[in-house]
């Protein structure tokens, strides 16, 4: 018998993707966050909280009570694409760290233990030293606001000219931007999403191995990068397996190998692996998730049989 993942990973879903319409209605985001957290299938997620303070209040006890692990909360509502934590004009900084001190607050009160996010723009070819500046001086903010609630900062790198054409950027840009935080704020490390890898054109392997000191939670996730008609073009999460996708079992494989390889995946401390995805064209989010976690089942069953050289 074949060991289950479960032994060496807490396995999980990123909430906000699966039910994406949350991002435009937040009583749909109350009324599916809920109905989210009956899962019993999976032990962490991803999630962020509605804009309203009734809202919140509503869906904080039912997080607390829902005896999921190592929850993290993600700034998604965040418009990265209209302002930027890497912005180097001081009143829009002001306001981002508005917006982030509330959702920090809304973290440290659901009881998480992380709190990804990103650089925004401008794309890493085009940024200036005063933006590289701007988003250490904001990730050291960030890490200090979060080290009150005992909240680790995980930045996600992102692609840089693809699709979003965010700051960080080149995977050892943010490798090198951790380290230099890390010197002052210990409570930092890196959310990987294997999702973004093609998008940023770095191999599976590599990018594991090269980032393994900081990793603390990865992602499980998809892209469309051949054809541009597609809906799920550039950086959309499509599930695992959409057809003209970049990942499916075997590059699941490849991934899950790396992570046991590097100790992400262990017995002694299982690491936190989340889906991300939108749900297949057709299909309900429930059949979308089972779908993919019998792919991750696969690509497991695969690394334990014929691990990879």
């Amino acid at each position: 018998m074949q060991e289950s993942l479960a032994r060496y990973a807490r396995l999980g879903v990123v909430y906000h993707m699966l039910y994406s319409r949350c991002m435009s209605d937040p009583d749909y985001h109350v009324a599916t966050l809920e109905k989210f957290l009956r899962r019993t299938d999976i032990e962490t997620f991803d999630f962020c909280l509605p804009y309203g303070s009734e809202r919140q209040a509503r869906l904080v006890p039912s997080i607390k009570a829902s005896g999921m692990q190592n929850i993290v909360y993600a700034t998604h509502l965040v418009p990265l694409r209209k302002i930027s934590f890497a912005s180097d004009s001081y009143f829009e900084q002001a306001q981002m760290r508005m917006i982030i001190a509330d959702m920090v607050e809304q973290a440290g009160a659901c009881g998480c233990s992380g709190f990804i996010f990103a650089s925004g723009g401008p794309a890493y070819a085009r940024g200036a030293q005063a933006n590289h500046d701007a988003f250490y001086d904001f990730c050291c903010w960030l890490c200090e606001a979060l080290a009150k609630h005992n909240i680790d900062a995980l930045l996600e790198p992102f692609d840089y000219d693809f699709d979003k054409s965010y700051l960080y950027g080149p995977l050892d840009k943010n490798i090198e931007l951790v380290e230099r935080v890390a010197r002052n704020f210990p409570n930092i490390g890196i959310e990987l999403d294997i999702a973004h890898l093609p998008l940023m054109r770095e191999e599976l392997v590599s990018s594991i191995r090269r980032s393994a000191k900081w990793l603390k939670r990865v992602h499980l996730g998809n892209c469309v990068m051949k054809d541009t008609a597609d809906p799920f073009y550039g950086d959309r999460h499509p599930p695992v397996g959409y057809p003209g996708g970049e990942i499916d079992v075997p590059q699941l494989q490849i991934a899950l190998q790396a992570l046991l390889d590097t100790g992400f995946l262990s017995t002694k401390k299982r690491g936190d692996v989340v889906l991300e995805l939108n749900p297949f064209p057709g299909r309900s989010e429930d059949e979308s998730v089972v779908d993919n976690f019998q792919r991750v089942s696969l690509a497991w069953q695969a690394v334990r049989s014929s691990p990879i050289a």
